[in-house]
This record gives C-alpha cells, sequence and structure tokens, in this order.
C-alpha cells in the first residue's frame, strides 16, 4: 500500500527536477534544451495525474507537492521566457519584470485549485491549467529565437512590447478565469459524446504537419477560442 502511494509522488518529484533544470538552461538563455525539459515536465505531470486516479487513493500530501512542483515547473518558468524575450528589446526599462505576473496568478490558480472542495469534472477544467500555459510561451520562445517565421513585431520594439504585454496579461487572466476548458478525458471512444475532442484532435495534427513548431501556440489559441465558444454557447442553453 506505501509503495502505491509513492509512484504519483515520484513521477511529481521527476516533474519538479525538470522544471529545475529548465531554469538552469533559460540561465544560458538555452531555448530549445529548456523546452525539452519542460516537456518531460508535462509527460510527468500527466503520469503523476494519471497514477493517482488508476490507484484511487487521496493523498493530500501528494496533492499539497504536486501544487509545489508545478508552481517551479509551470510558474516560475513561463515567467522567466518572458522576461528573456523582453530583455533589452524594449523601449521602457524595468517592464520585463511585469512576466512574473504569470508566477503570480499560477500561485494564485494553484492555490485555489488546492482548496477547491469542488474539483473540476472529467469533462471540463476551470480556466487555463499552468502546464498549457507553460507549453504557449515555451514554444513561443522557439519561434521567437529561432526565426522561424519572419517576425516583423522583432524590427519594432514598441510593437513587440505591446504584442508580448497583451499575451502576459490574457495569460493572467485565463489562469483563473472562470472559463470552462474542455479535458482530453475520454470517458469512451463513441464520436457523439467526443466528438469536440476528435474534432480538436484532426485539426491539431493538419496544424502540427502543416505548421510544424508554430503549430504549438495556434493550438493553443484553437483551443482556447474554442473553449470560449461553447463555454458562451452552454450559458446561452442554460438561459434559454
Amino acid at each position: 500500500m506505501i509503495t502505491k502511494k509513492i509512484i504519483p509522488n515520484i513521477f511529481t518529484l521527476l516533474n519538479l527536477f525538470c522544471g529545475c533544470i529548465s531554469i538552469i538552461f533559460l540561465q544560458s538563455k538555452n531555448f530549445n534544451d529548456s523546452a525539452i525539459y519542460t516537456l518531460f515536465s508535462i509527460i510527468f505531470d500527466f503520469l503523476d495525474g494519471f497514477f493517482s486516479r488508476l490507484i484511487k487513493i487521496e493523498n493530500l500530501f501528494g496533492k499539497e507537492l504536486d501544487s509545489l512542483a508545478d508552481m517551479i515547473s509551470f510558474g516560475m518558468v513561463p515567467s522567466i521566457i518572458v522576461f528573456l524575450l523582453l530583455e533589452n528589446k524594449t523601449p521602457i526599462p524595468f517592464i520585463e519584470y511585469l512576466s512574473f505576473l504569470i508566477s503570480i496568478f499560477s500561485a494564485c490558480r494553484l492555490a485555489k485549485f488546492n482548496i477547491n472542495k469542488n474539483p473540476d469534472n472529467k469533462n471540463h477544467i476551470m480556466g487555463l491549467t499552468t502546464p498549457v500555459n507553460t507549453l504557449f510561451f515555451s514554444s513561443l520562445s522557439l519561434i521567437i529565437t529561432n526565426d522561424t517565421v519572419p517576425f516583423i513585431i522583432n524590427e519594432k520594439k514598441i510593437i513587440y512590447l505591446i504584442v508580448m504585454l497583451f499575451m502576459i496579461f490574457l495569460s493572467c487572466y485565463f489562469l483563473v478565469s472562470k472559463i470552462t476548458m474542455f479535458s482530453f478525458n475520454f470517458k469512451n471512444f463513441y464520436w457523439k459524446k467526443n466528438k469536440i475532442r476528435y474534432i480538436f484532435l484532426l485539426i491539431s495534427i493538419f496544424l502540427l504537419l502543416t505548421l510544424h513548431m508554430i503549430a504549438l501556440p495556434c493550438i493553443i489559441i484553437f483551443y482556447i477560442i474554442t473553449s470560449i465558444y461553447f463555454h458562451r454557447l452552454k450559458k446561452i442553453h442554460i438561459k434559454t
């Protein structure tokens, strides 16, 4: 029984370890290797939750540990990424420190989740999860630093600043918003009950095959827009 309990915690600690390594690579502005370890963090975070549900054992220690690990891997990492993307690239001094708003709002989200007595159901998640938020900024850093596309915003500092600030504030808003985002927990594989998930996955695969690296932030933006649409549709349905 003790062995079963520690299995999810092992994956949580691996998530934390990879998050720390990701930060080390960011210190030398190595966005590529940082992104690899961020991906490992996301995988270990998924395995942590997967085994917790599989074992079906409530573990308060594991729940707290998971939030602490997520704060490093998915709270600090995106803030450092945005800080580095803004550093010395804007006309306003010290404006890059606004990037740590992402850490603050990530902490608020994680704390809110821990005290929530009615956790998100299997079909929907309240707000944007910290791993998805981190994946967005991590993939964005690869696009900007590797010159995957000709960014006109890189040539105009004020435009670059406005775009980055806009993404920071949107990130903070979605992290603590009450908008229900659809989850990818398949109860079964029937088309009728999982139509949204299947359509989203098919479009995502198409984007990955055509846009490659650029597809990742596009897929996340598409995920948010789709969730907002169905959230509003659900509210209208309830009112009527």
